[in-house]
């Protein structure tokens, strides 16, 4: 059975936690300076399903596993981190050979990348382990509920995503047909990607 009457408070909750700026954020800026409206629709795609994805596996018991071995979100953390310093590379050299990369019909790298980007988030773990279950109310144990709830947290943050990767998109389409704005574009996604890397690691170091 699933206990609505914590859905307004959640639902509250879940857009301040949106709206606020983080790694989600920064990575949708990221892709709509450097790949444009396509690139960020992809992109928030990828990200939504990876909220999906913690959604069903935490409800499995993932959340279990965590507790045992803490250690996981500290891998969680490394390959992000990692993963986060290659797109920063790939951006990088994307402006070096002067290439671009917006997003044509079929491409999957963009979604691929936001996808990736979200699982190795440990603040979505987080949010899963110990934010949600406050939410859920008379039917604690509910899967149904969980699913519900992370399904409605996806939703909520699908529309802010895509909202500030087509609204970044707006720079990128003003100067795409200019080679050097084009480069100057992926240098700044590239620095995004490795600030957020940077974060990741000071966390790291920092405990």
């Amino acid at each position: 059975m699933i206990d609505v009457s914590v859905l307004p408070v959640f639902l509250l909750a879940s857009l301040l936690i949106c709206v606020a700026p983080g790694t989600d954020m920064a990575y949708m800026l990221a892709v709509g300076i450097a790949g444009g409206r396509g690139a960020a629709l992809r992109a928030s795609t990828g990200v939504a399903l990876g909220v999906l994805v913690y959604s069903v596996v935490v409800a499995a018991g993932m959340g279990e596993l965590v507790r045992q071995y803490p250690w996981t979100l500290t891998a969680i953390r490394v390959v992000g981190a990692l993963y986060l310093i290659w797109l920063s590379v790939s951006a990088f050299l994307d402006a070096r050979r002067g290439t671009t990369v917006a997003a044509g019909p079929g491409t999957t790298r963009w979604f691929r990348q936001g996808l990736v980007v979200n699982l190795t988030n440990p603040k979505m773990a987080l949010f899963f382990l110990a934010f949600l279950p406050q939410f859920l109310g008379s039917a604690a144990s509910s899967v149904a509920q969980f699913i519900v709830l992370g399904l409605c947290f996806m939703l909520i943050g699908f529309i802010v995503d895509t909202t500030v990767g087509l609204l970044a998109s707006t720079l990128q389409r003003r100067l795409s047909d200019k080679p050097s704005a084009g480069r100057a574009l992926s240098i700044v996604a590239g620095a995004v990607y490795l600030g957020l890397a940077g974060v990741v690691v000071w966390e790291l170091a920092t405990g």
